[in-house]
């Protein structure tokens, strides 16, 4: 299904009532999705320890450079397996040294001859994505079918430069997806990097189709915002955004800059996409990775660091955004039932309809 969705202009007493149906920082984790386990280079030969989605789990390279992820416990004391040491392809526990395939089974007891039937640690199947490692954690490994994966083939592309970089939240990832759906935030939270004075003003669309939530902007003319002021792009602008709920493990944001008046022969549209991974680690914190990506300045190192760095700063200022939401409703736990919605909502509040569905509620 395809529909716009309307602005909240219900009563006061009608909005909080709704707010039961809405997803918050107490909803299920939904784990029937593949969310992003890291960026590709964070896993090596050497085991490392991650949480996600409140499970420890142990990743590393096999030597045939595949990434393997172990739940991060020996069956036989709990001793974390992020502590044992890798002997080719299997991982033996540091504390009575029991082995362990990639694919989870004990494969050798030092104290004993034979390893009996069934001892083994869950493996969690992982793929690599260009510069991402995605995991699946659903109940049955069998449902963890790779075409799920969230198309990212321009991280992958010659025909576009990225970068990548990583947050690290203490705050529940449904307040993540909702800052990312309403960006009238721009002007008032980012006025050095991604705002402009007439942004939040802007009139929106949003449109859910499915489980996708998207919403639509347009600046007829702006001035070049300030993260994109040093990759060549100059004049006045229109500025054409759409932001996209795909999945609870990703957003994805496009932006096209349009210049007014292009000299003869230059070029006129500047595309960028921003695209996000929300990862929980737990109810309350949450893996946060971004690749900012752009179709022009390819290969430019000044303007990769450039981005990355202005990319970090705005991130920064959504992070301590919603450390401090998530700071008041640890004191006030009755504060996200009162909050009430206005037209800017829309987005934001479809998707956390979608998130508490999809948890099973």
């Amino acid at each position: 299904m395809n529909a716009t969705v309307q602005a909240p202009v219900t009563s006061l007493a009608s909005q909080l009532r709704a707010n039961d149906r809405l997803a918050d920082g107490r909803t299920p984790l939904p784990r029937q999705f593949w969310y992003i386990a890291g960026l590709a280079r964070d896993f090596g030969r050497k085991p490392l320890e991650r949480t996600l989605l409140g499970q420890s789990l142990v990743f590393y390279r096999s030597t045939q450079g595949r990434p393997v992820a172990l739940m991060n416990r020996c069956p036989h004391r709990s001793y974390p397996l992020a502590h044992g040491q890798l002997e080719g392809d299997i991982l033996r526990c540091g504390y009575h040294g029991l082995a362990f395939a990639p694919d989870g089974r004990c494969t050798e007891i030092p104290s004993q001859e034979t390893v009996p039937r069934g001892i083994c640690t869950r493996s969690y199947p992982v793929a690599e994505r260009g510069p991402f490692v995605w995991i699946w954690m659903g109940d049955d490994p069998a449902d963890a079918d790779e075409s799920a994966i969230p198309d990212t083939n321009w991280l992958e592309s010659p025909d576009w430069s990225h970068v990548t970089s990583y947050l690290f939240l203490r705050a529940n990832y449904v307040y993540l997806h909702e800052n990312l759906l309403d960006l009238s935030h721009f002007t008032y939270l980012h006025p050095t990097t991604l705002g402009t004075p007439e942004y939040a003003r802007t009139p929106f669309d949003v449109q859910v189709q499915g489980d996708v939530v998207r919403i639509t902007r347009h600046v007829a003319a702006c001035d070049v915002p300030p993260i994109y002021s040093r990759t060549g792009i100059a004049g006045k602008m229109s500025r054409r955004t759409v932001s996209e709920f795909i999945s609870p493990a990703m957003h994805h944001a496009s932006a096209v800059m349009s210049d007014l008046a292009p000299a003869p022969g230059a070029r006129r549209d500047f595309t960028i996409y921003i695209t996000h991974f929300a990862t929980p680690e737990t109810q309350d914190t949450t893996h946060y990775w971004f690749a900012f990506a752009r179709d022009f300045a390819l290969g430019d190192a000044e303007v990769d660091e450039y981005m990355k760095s202005s990319a970090l700063t705005a991130f920064n200022e959504d992070r301590h955004a919603l450390e401090e939401i998530a700071r008041i409703y640890r004191g006030e736990p009755g504060a996200p039932g009162a909050e009430i919605h206005v037209r800017s909502d829309g987005a934001g509040v479809a998707a956390r309809r979608i998130l508490r569905r999809l948890a099973g509620q």
